[in-house]
């Protein structure tokens, strides 16, 4: 009877080990193709953070009401900035930026993405609700003022 039970549990091992079904095919069409990453964007529900296209999408669209602040310092802003930012610089923020409608379009930027990622966080905690972050000024492929 003791042998009955290692000769069950070695067939029960060799059963879970017989073959499953293979997957079936996955669509191959590219992910750019998807109607949802086709779709504009929102002004009025910025994403977290924005890419390329789509800041320059809204910049060119005046309906927008879009506000571009760039969280660098004077110098950097004068050595180059994105055509109709604002400059905004991070450590005065705080104390200087009196924009009265929270719910505004407002997206920041910096030098390497620093600044603006704790620009983002700070208008949030100052109660603007419409914030979004497109990282450092390399990302801008247009340019510049």
């Amino acid at each position: 009877m003791k042998a009955v039970y290692p000769i069950l549990g070695l067939a029960l091992m060799l059963a879970s080990c017989g073959q499953t079904t293979a997957p079936a095919a996955q669509d191959a069409s590219p992910l750019t193709s998807s109607p949802v990453m086709a779709a504009a964007i929102d002004p009025a529900r910025l994403p977290a953070a924005i890419s390329y296209p789509d800041l320059a999408r809204l910049l060119a669209e005046e309906s927008s009401g879009l506000l571009l602040l760039d969280v660098r310092t004077q110098e950097e802003f004068l050595a180059g900035h994105i055509p109709g930012a604002i400059l905004a610089p991070y450590d005065a923020l705080i104390s200087s930026f009196k924009e009265m409608d929270t719910a505004r379009p407002i997206v920041v930027y910096c030098q390497s993405g620093r600044r603006s990622g704790l620009a983002k966080s700070t208008l949030t905690s100052m109660g603007y609700t419409n914030v979004s972050d497109f990282g450092g000024i390399p990302n801008w492929k247009a340019g510049l003022e």
